[in-house]
């Protein structure tokens, strides 16, 4: 959408305008619950006479629990009511006699019409969706694809269907945040710091490491990785190591059986009824989602549950940790340990989003199908350690988690932030400074975020910096993304300077004058070692800290350059903007006392303790040594 550009006439003739101009912050933020409304709906809409959580199982449990998260992932439904709503606020301001789309994909050609139909205003040459049936070709191939690849791996070398004596914890860690060329715990790049504090409790006998997932992340993967070493393979068993394919006879059961589940989907009436928003039909895009949901992502999500539970039964473990437990491996391990009896216990390893759907449940997703009790209800683990009492008071209040399910413990990355930042001497500060582009006499502006979230707010900040005298930007990638994603952005700015993301984030924080982001949770990590920051594109997943006047926002993008230069200049701004994050951060407990790791693991062998099948009760109590 946001590359959308349409020809409107009123009557003084053709004019171009941008459709992402008339997707305000509220019109964004309404989309965004009426999404997630929509999605939530689903699960009650009827497929051959059952709802769609009834309907379709694997062991009992429901595959609702990844179809929602397919859904919010592609982010076709949140697109489709940011189009509505653009569309309804372009005619309300414009009042078109004839409109016509100059550019723009197949959810905008598909929607104009309708929109401009039910106006009363012409629309030249209707393109509609497209062909739809070429994507869905696509889509087949590519689940063929993926599933090729899938049963492939389980003929390399070294499959085994064992591991190590002498388990008690079984950790699944992503393989592409296991730092190369390291094989202790640390070396995870989220958890590291508490898999560790795990490890010298229970020896390194005592944590065994099971990796899912690709070698590489998303934004740096390249298709001759698979060619190469594995950088965690000096301490992680990769998943597939446990589940030979007679392992993998209940998914492929799943796989064989895609298309009639993509029929029974495209064929209830329920379905098609439900795929009207606001009065207008989008059936051909939603079409495509829910085979995606057969093809892809079902097909995925029973392999992942197949592969978990084939580790544990091999491992045999006392209890799971893993971290990115609402998401689909997580939600897979978890699923698997509830049904082993296994206690499950999931560490938050990043910022939770307030509109990440993955943590937002309705009350009845919490309880059990009451005519189908095998389906126990949303897998949440057993218990799930958090940063501060914020993310706690969202879970309980937004996820319907049992409060009893949640402990604070606090973040070791903030934790290992501050203890770096204070070993800090001025003289590395000015070397980071420096290395970043920023001269002393010169405020140095520190952006931090994904790309993919910034890209249409983050050049109306260079665009803000190249306006004020000596001030400089540097930009800090992201480690799911490269340099070379902010190359055209950043192209002839001589104030504005791209960072890898190996670049130490502590001296870069404190030799900055501000912090910039979109959704990074870097301006939290700023705020607590007293650097201000300002949050671009509201509203978003900070909008909650910018009220509570923590931080500064710019909704507009005409907002960033008044609102960068209070924050760098206006010392009264800098002080009201203090004092808001000294009370926010004693209100909900946020704190970095250097502890946060080893709380965690006195939590884990507390679940050790009360759940542990072997000699859990001696763990239990040197946790509380």
């Amino acid at each position: 959408m946001k590359a959308a550009v349409l020809l409107v006439d009123t009557g003084t003739g053709p004019r171009r305008v941008r459709l992402a101009d008339y997707l305000d912050g509220p019109r964004e933020e309404q989309a965004t619950r009426a999404a997630h409304d929509w999605i939530k709906r689903l699960r009650h809409v009827k497929v051959e006479e059952q709802p769609l959580r009834r309907r379709f199982r694997y062991r009992g449990d429901s595959l609702w629990w990844f179809a929602e998260l397919y859904l919010h992932k592609r982010q076709v439904i949140l697109d489709l009511f940011r189009i509505l709503l653009a569309l309804e606020h372009l005619f309300d301001c414009e009042r078109p006699l004839e409109i016509k789309v100059a550019s723009g994909g197949p959810l905008v050609r598909g929607m104009v019409p309708q929109v401009a139909g039910r106006r009363r205003c012409r629309h030249a040459r209707a393109h509609g969706f497209g062909a739809s049936w070429l994507r869905l070709a696509r889509l087949d191939l590519r689940a063929r694809a993926l599933t090729f690849a899938a049963r492939a791996s389980r003929h390399r070398p070294g499959t085994a269907a064992s591991g190590p004596a002498g388990v008690r914890i079984v950790a699944f860690v992503h393989r592409a945040f296991w730092r190369a060329g390291a094989s202790e715990a640390s070396a995870e790049f989220y958890i590291g710091s508490v898999l560790a504090a795990l490890g010298r409790r229970l020896s390194s006998a005592g944590v065994c490491f099971v990796g899912v997932g690709p070698r590489s992340n998303f934004g740096a993967r390249r298709w001759w990785h698979a060619m190469g070493s594995d950088p965690a393979a000096a301490a992680v068993i990769p998943v597939e190591r446990f589940a030979p394919g007679r392992a993998l006879k209940d998914s492929t059961k799943i796989w064989c059986e895609r298309y009639a589940v993509t029929r029974a989907l495209w064929h209830s009436a329920d379905v098609r009824e439900h795929a009207v928003l606001n009065g207008c039909d989008c059936w051909p895009a939603i079409r495509e989602e829910l085979a995606g949901i057969a093809l892809l992502q079902w097909p995925w999500s029973t392999r992942a549950m197949d592969e978990a539970g084939a580790a544990l039964d091999a491992l045999e473990p006392e209890a799971v940790v893993t971290y990115a437990e609402a998401g689909g491996w997580g939600r897979a391990v978890v699923l698997e340990a509830r049904r082993r009896g296994i206690p499950s216990i999931g560490l938050q390893h990043g910022f939770i989003y307030r509109h990440w759907l993955n943590y937002l449940h309705e009350p009845d997703e919490m309880e059990p199908d009451p005519e189908r009790p095998d389906d126990r209800g949303f897998p949440h683990p057993t218990l799930t350690l958090l940063f501060d009492g914020y993310a706690a008071d969202h879970l309980e209040r937004r996820g319907r988690l049992p409060r009893a399910s949640l402990a604070v413990t606090g973040s070791p990355r903030l934790d290992a932030l501050v203890a770096a930042a204070a070993a800090l001497s001025p003289e590395d500060i000015e070397r980071a400074r420096s290395g970043a582009g920023g001269q002393q006499a010169q405020p140095l502006v520190l952006f931090v975020g994904k790309y993919r979230e910034a890209r249409h707010v983050l050049p109306h900040l260079v665009d803000a910096v190249a306006t004020m005298p000596g001030v400089r930007l540097a930009i800090k990638t992201h480690p799911a993304e490269t340099p070379d994603a902010y190359a055209r952005v950043v192209h002839g700015r001589a104030n504005v300077r791209v960072l890898p993301a190996s670049a130490a984030l502590a001296p870069l924080l404190l030799g900055s004058r501000a912090v910039v982001t979109v959704n990074s949770t870097a301006a939290l990590d700023a705020a607590v070692l007293g650097v201000p920051a300002l949050v671009i594109g509201l509203p978003n997943n900070l909008t909650p800290f910018v009220d509570a006047g923590m931080m500064a926002g710019a909704g507009d993008p005409s907002e960033i350059a008044p609102q960068l230069g209070r924050i760098l200049y206006d010392q009264d701004f800098r002080q009201h903007v203090e004092r808001a994050r000294s009370t926010f951060m004693a209100r909900f407990g946020i704190r970095a006392d250097g502890r946060a790791a080893e709380r965690a693991a006195d939590a884990v062998a507390a679940v050790l303790s009360a759940h542990g099948r072997r000699t859990g009760q001696d763990i239990g109590d040197r946790g509380q040594e």
